[in-house]
């Protein structure tokens, strides 16, 4: 089942190239330009170096707690396919729980500093099945890293983001980055036909979202996709226990 959901991970990642403009309600773009702020690593007027961008965003991230929210939908001839993942992250990376579903199925992961649990349910009222496993590196599967960096290059990295302009979200201010179908590069696994795309960053290199919007082929069958990353709660999330570790533990003997 875990498979399952990382295939559809991967399908998503290889569809959506692309962006949209609705990122984060925020409290209008005020007073502030271009001008105003300080530009994270990677950024310049001239594009974006994702790559490094993701690198200031992990650093920036690194001792903090987040929660961090992924929405991903792909649509095609062949049928609508989409992934949700919420994950808690704590300061320390010691404790993460990461809740997802698929297609109408749901897979909760809790990890502690020695064990991964799961649990995998199918929506059908059938009982839930769990898994427990000693922690270790491939538990990060489920989510490519924790702070979300890992993401950025998967579904942002084949587009040139240019700064736009500024916006204040909660009293913090972001730079606006967007990119659109004239520099959306294509690549041997789709062809770009339609792409608007926005990540929103602050001062310091932490994406709060990314919006990504796009239209593609692949071996003749056009895909629409749309997609979704938040980091919130940076500082304020709490890793609780979930409500089934009681149960996992004893359908486990864990």
């Amino acid at each position: 089942m875990r498979r399952r959901v990382l295939q559809l991970l991967v399908l998503s990642c290889l569809v959506a190239l692309a962006g949209c403009s609705g990122a984060l309600p925020g409290d209008g773009a005020g007073e502030q330009t271009l001008g105003d702020v300080s530009y994270p690593a990677g950024v310049s007027d001239d594009g974006t170096n994702v790559t490094a961008l993701a690198n200031a965003h992990e650093s920036a991230l690194e001792n903090s707690s987040l929660t961090l929210s992924i929405d991903s939908t792909v649509n095609s001839s062949a049928g609508n396919r989409s992934v949700v993942l919420d994950a808690a992250v704590g300061s320390a990376r010691d404790n993460v729980l990461v809740n997802g579903s698929a297609s109408g199925r749901q897979m909760s992961v809790y990890l502690t500093p020695e064990k991964r649990y799961t649990r995998i349910a199918t929506g059908d009222n059938s009982e839930a099945a769990y898994q427990v496993t000693n922690r270790s590196q491939e538990a990060m599967r489920l989510v490519p890293s924790y702070s979300g960096s890992g993401y950025l290059d998967q579904f942002a990295g084949m587009a040139n983001f240019t700064p736009t302009g500024v916006r204040t979200v909660n009293g913090t201010t972001l730079l606006v980055l967007q990119a659109d179908g004239s520099n959306a590069t294509a690549t041997d696994r789709a062809n770009v036909s339609e792409f608007d795309a926005t990540i929103l960053v602050d001062e310091r290199g932490v994406v709060h979202s990314v919006t990504v919007e796009a239209t593609s082929s692949r071996n003749g069958q056009e895909f629409r996709t749309t997609y979704s990353m938040t980091i919130s709660d940076v500082g304020e999330t709490t890793v609780a226990e979930p409500a089934w570790l009681d149960e996992a533990r004893n359908q486990t003997g864990n």
